[in-house]
């Protein structure tokens, strides 16, 4: 009896698994989705199952399975069917594909084979059953939520659920208000990448006996080995934080709609500012939530008119006052912190943000132009300037730091990036402001509208329930903004629908980016037009289907690395995944001449 076992260890990329022999005393314990313990070289790393068989594999020599790991499966028939796919669709490693699913192995588990060649049970359940009842009770639904505790009476019953749900966020400081809104999930748990590695392995294996009835979590809970599942709610699913940034580079969404096919689960879809091609494929399925904050758009133009040079505008500086006064919280949103100037020209209206001061308007050559310095510690200044005795907040990249002052009397105001967004304690603002709500509308992808919408949405939905959203720009005509503010999204989806429709972009094709990057430009510029030239000496028409290359071009965000990237585009009828699925194995044989120094990611979140 033969098995074949993805191996857990450093590999040649091209290779999905490897075949060994199962020793007699094995042949009636070893099952698919178990983890072994496989030789490899010189070394013994962990494996996992994938299936077995009686059939001798024509290879020189063939060494037996050391021992079984852990007896029970830890993946389920139908996320061996994913891997699979995973493998392919991705065009990624296999390994790579199960290391995204699997959580990582105790070393406690590890450390103890649970069947060895001598067929007597040692310690590696027994072991882990240890650390699943060390877990202690919780006293209330949100107790320990961090902790992905199971959360419910002490009294809860462990018979196996008739049915799983699995419910998604893209933060896990979303948890809290998304489990408040399920009363009815009295038998749960809570599964995120932030755990430890006995709290993750515990949780997959109370899910995997069926033991709860709902799973809530964060982009890694997609793939927890639901027996019963039934139903896939995810929220907020255009944010960015749902596409994996390792390899396989998955998106969230498309392995759910892969788990539809395999598993027959419903989808539904929780979102205020769904991505185009999401709404487009999933409107039946899709729920926009009417965020009602008011909102405002302020003319920076304007204000430039007026004589006000300042980053923040009359009004705002009224309302920062005003807020701060009444004790109320304020929070000032800008998605910038690297030292750079903002460009505005006068003539044209184009804005973007640039490292120096340049001659002339780069968009249309216009010497009238304005510059300014801006960033969250310039505009902690301003704000200082305006209230000396606040206390200011600076969040940027995960970190949490203060404005140097001596006197505290005045409530906090808070300036960030993005990054406020993925706070482990979500808060809610009285007063909310985008200082330059052009920042992502300028940027030179197919995405940045859908971006500014998501952005506006994220921003509303951190106001208070009486507060405000105020949206400071220098495109205050512009159509998607004037949606943004109003709620408008059915106008902003037709209007930019019909752009990708003329340009050939989701959901109108199917998109797989090829980057290189480095520290050599010339090299890397090389490498990819060789890689360009090389993809478009195909004869295309003898295919019979309509792909398209783009590049190579640089990236606009390499600053300190640079890369270059070539787009493959292939033109659909839908986006339906089995649509999606039959242009991906169309574009194999493109695939198959990248270079492995390339990286290729299968829908990118973005072209640049």
């Amino acid at each position: 009896m033969y098995a074949d076992v993805v191996v857990l260890t450093y590999q040649a990329p091209e290779i999905d698994s490897y075949t060994y022999e199962v020793p007699k005393k094995l042949e009636g314990l070893i099952k698919s989705g178990q983890l072994v313990e496989v030789p490899f070289g010189k070394r013994n790393p962990i494996g996992l199952i994938l299936e077995t068989g009686n059939q001798k594999p024509e290879t020189i020599k063939i060494k037996p399975i050391n021992s079984i790991i852990f007896q029970m499966p830890i993946l389920l028939s139908y996320q061996i069917k994913l891997l699979k796919w995973m493998a392919f669709y991705y065009h990624a490693p296999m390994v790579n594909c199960l290391e995204a699913i699997i959580p990582e192995i105790p070393k406690r588990l590890a450390g103890y084979q649970a069947i060895g060649l001598s067929g007597q049970y040692l310690r590696g359940e027994d072991a882990f059953e240890r650390v699943d009842h060390s877990i202690p009770p919780t006293g209330g639904r949100t107790a320990g939520l961090l902790k992905g505790h199971l959360i419910a009476s002490e009294k809860v019953s462990e018979q196996k659920r008739t049915s799983q749900t699995l419910v998604l966020v893209p933060s896990i400081n979303l948890l809290p208000e998304t489990l408040a809104k399920f009363p009815s999930a009295k038998n749960y748990a809570i599964y995120h990448s932030e755990l430890k590695t006995t709290e993750k392995f515990t949780v997959w294996k109370k899910i995997l006996e069926g033991r709860v009835d709902f799973v809530f979590g964060s982009r890694s809970a997609i793939f927890t080995p639901c027996p019963k599942l039934s139903k896939i709610i995810i929220f907020d699913e255009h944010d960015g934080a749902y596409k994996d940034e390792r390899s396989p580079y998955f998106d969230t969404l498309t392995i759910a709609e892969k788990l539809m096919q395999i598993t027959g689960a419903k989808l539904q879809i929780i979102d205020p500012s769904p991505k185009i091609a999401t709404y487009f494929s999933h409107q039946k399925e899709i729920q926009i939530p009417k965020i009602k904050v008011p909102t405002t758009l302020v003319s920076m133009i304007d204000e430039r008119n007026k004589g006000n040079k300042s980053a923040i505008s009359d009004l705002l500086s009224s309302l920062i006052i005003k807020t701060v006064r009444q004790k109320g919280k304020v929070l000032l949103f800008l998605n910038k912190k690297r030292e750079s100037g903002q460009v505005y020209c006068k003539a044209c209206r184009f804005h973007e943000f640039a490292p120096k001061p340049p001659q002339v308007c780069p968009n249309c050559q216009s010497p009238d132009i304005y510059f300014n310095m801006l960033n969250i510690e310039s505009l902690a200044a301003t704000v200082h300037r305006l209230l000396p005795n606040a206390q200011i907040n600076l969040i940027a990249e995960g970190t949490h730091y203060q404005l140097p002052t001596t006197n505290y009397p005045l409530p906090t105001i808070d300036i960030a990036t993005a990054s406020v967004f993925y706070r482990l304690s979500a808060q809610k603002y009285d007063l909310v402001a985008h200082i330059l709500s052009d920042t992502t509308l300028n940027i030179a992808d197919f995405t940045s509208g859908q971006k500014t919408l998501a952005q506006v949405s994220t921003l509303k939905n951190l106001a208070a329930k009486n507060g405000r959203l105020i949206l400071q720009t220098y495109n205050p005509d512009h159509p998607i903004l004037k949606n943004a503010a109003q709620n408008n999204y059915l106008s902003y989806f037709a209007q930019s629908l019909a752009e990708r429709k003329a340009l050939n972009f989701p959901p109108f094709a199917l998109l797989i980016k090829l980057t290189i990057k480095g520290k050599d430009k010339e090299t890397l510029e090389k490498k990819a037009q060789d890689l360009t030239q090389d993809l478009t000496q195909f004869p295309v028409s003898s295919f019979r289907f309509p792909v398209s290359i783009l590049g190579p071009y640089e990236s606009i965000f390499s600053a300190k690395v640079p890369s270059y990237n070539i787009i493959l585009k292939h033109k659909l009828n839908t986006y339906s995944l089995i649509e999606r699925e039959k242009a991906r194995q169309n574009l194999e044989i493109y695939l198959q001449k990248v270079p492995r120094d390339f990286q290729i990611t299968i829908e990118p979140a973005n072209i640049n």
